[in-house]
């Protein structure tokens, strides 16, 4: 029998594809090791099985087209986060998020949107952090309804909410812009219990044209790192 794996509508990014991050939570935990590396080569298209490949030395996403969609791997990974802000400033940050251009722009994703009811998105609104520029944050309660039966938060779903924070590391100084996650390279470090207080940042790493590379991190109640990325996202071409 054929392994597949679905993306759920509910569990959108842009329209009409899965949050980047929730993908690679999806294919982190079929490949069960990590630290893994996941590169996005197409929009993992929602409420669609796809067929699960499995090589040596990585897993990949397929369509009925045989087009690859999604490839995992488990890699090297070596990312130290900068200090996360204070829970205060992180609130901070959050309430200026809500207020800015950009809860207008988020829309229905999964993890970022503002327009998703508590108990259904993420709700990881990532602002700016006063005299720390290049630096988002979030300060996070997860909902029970992301956790398993011992008040666990989901492993796919600290991916998801690893994901927008590193997106917005760039543009919360410019405004709203659109660019798509391509690769995501990290690992979980500990567990999360739903209502707790959580910080979540997001910070630039490095740009080369079209390319935005960033850290993502989250930090449980007592402070410990509970998981870190390395993202790459890709701004749209320009018209010239």
């Amino acid at each position: 029998m054929t392994e597949t794996a679905l993306i759920e509508g509910r569990f959108r990014g842009p329209a009409g594809v899965g949050n980047g991050g929730y993908v690679a939570g999806v294919m982190a935990g079929l490949l069960g090791s990590q630290p893994v590396e996941t590169t996005l080569r197409r929009g993992w298209p929602l409420d669609v099985a796809l067929a699960i490949r499995r090589h040596p030395d990585r897993i990949e996403a397929i369509d009925a087209a045989g087009t690859v969609i999604a490839e995992t791997r488990e890699v090297p990974f070596d990312l130290e986060p900068p200090p996360p802000p204070g829970r205060a400033e992180a609130a901070a940050a959050t309430a200026w998020f809500l207020e800015s251009p950009f809860s207008h722009s988020t829309g229905l994703c999964f993890a970022c949107g503002c327009a998703r009811p508590a108990g259904d998105g993420l709700r990881v609104f990532t602002g700016r952090v006063a005299e720390r520029p290049g630096l988002a944050a979030a300060l996070w309660r997860p909902d029970p309804a992301h956790a398993d039966a011992g008040g666990r938060v989901r492993p796919e779903f600290l991916w998801s909410a690893l994901d927008c924070a590193g997106s917005f590391a760039f543009t919360l100084g410019q405004g709203p812009q659109s660019m798509l996650l391509g690769r995501m390279a990290g690992r979980l470090d500990g567990t999360v219990r739903a209502g707790e207080a959580c910080i979540v940042i997001g910070w630039q790493i490095g740009r080369e044209g079209r390319k935005l590379t960033a850290g993502t991190a989250i930090f449980g109640e007592d402070g410990g790192l509970c998981g870190i990325t390395r993202s790459l996202w890709v701004t749209p071409l320009v018209a010239s």
